[in-house]
């Protein structure tokens, strides 16, 4: 025995108004049609479910019970289409995302707080590690956005990244460190670099921009995270190519010095990762929506 779902909410239209032609108009269909819709039902519970009377049809027993259901059926509907509105209009949601260390420190916040303003019920589900880990979380399905600035590498399966902005490696030093002002640092001399921990883009962009080249560097310490890296340069203990967004405010405060220090390839595009738009929620084509409008 088969339901048609649309017959029993033509049903519980009829019972309400206990009339086919009323129901028919309601529901801007034919008497005909809404005839053949009750026909139908009634061959599937196997028993009448209306009588008819003088002025239009009434229920019987069998209706009656039937009623009950059609009517929870009518409610489960009302609630998956209120359901469906409220994510649409982003009334309820969750957006997972996941960013790369410089990212989520220095654009992320900016970037979500302009979202919670547009849409406050949206709940948030931050991940934050380097590229590799980032990567990870969006290829095992715990988010539907990443945010790098490494290079993505080799992705399986079929996503779009796209450049949404750029950054640029800083060489920088605590103000008091013994090698600045040297002449010949770099070339005669070796950087004393402190570095992030494999994985890192940072730490991978970095590499790529100093193979090749005639520049000597000696490895101090490898720790993880930015901000290690960069305590450990105000500590004095090294010098260390960090991104320029995230060393802005002590080199502004002056408890970081810039060196001059110019090479192709430490400026580095930010890069937005997912699949296609419309295969993601709601929630998150609006992020990407508010990161294609915002200037890095």
């Amino acid at each position: 025995m088969y339901l048609n779902p649309e017959h029993l909410l033509t049903f519980v239209r009829v019972a309400r108004l206990g009339s086919l032609s009323a129901a028919a108009a309601e529901l801007n269909l034919t008497q005909p049609a809404v005839s053949t819709q009750i026909k139908l039902l009634t061959q599937a519970v196997g028993e009448p479910i209306f009588r008819r009377h003088r002025t239009g049809v009434r229920l019987t027993e069998a209706g009656e019970g039937l009623l009950v259901h059609a009517q929870a059926l009518t409610l489960t509907l009302a609630r998956v289409q209120t359901y469906i509105r409220e994510r649409r209009d982003l009334e309820r949601g969750t957006l997972r995302l996941a960013a790369s260390s410089t990212i989520a420190a220095s654009l992320l916040p900016e970037l979500l707080a302009a979202y919670h303003e547009r849409h406050p019920s949206v709940v948030f589900e931050i991940r934050q590690g380097n590229t590799q880990e980032v990567l990870g979380a969006l290829q095992t399905g715990q988010v539907e956005v990443a945010l790098i600035e490494g290079p993505p590498g080799h992705l399986e399966g079929e996503w779009q990244v796209e450049i949404f902005g750029h950054d640029e490696l800083a060489l920088v030093a605590a103000p008091g460190h013994p090698l600045l002002g040297v002449t010949g640092l770099g070339e005669r001399l070796p950087l004393p670099l402190i570095w992030r921990e494999h994985g890192s883009g940072t730490r991978e962009v970095a590499e790529q921009a100093l193979a090749g080249t005639t520049v000597l560097t000696t490895n101090r310490l490898e720790l993880p995270g930015t901000e290690a890296v960069k305590e450990a340069v105000i500590q004095g203990l090294g010098m260390a190519l960090l991104p320029e967004l995230r060393v802005r405010r002590e080199l502004r405060s002056g408890v970081l010095v810039r060196l001059p220090f110019a090479l192709p390839g430490l400026r580095r595009p930010l890069r937005r990762i997912s699949a296609e738009i419309e295969q993601l929620s709601y929630t998150a084509q609006k992020f990407i929506n508010l990161l294609e409008t915002s200037k890095f």
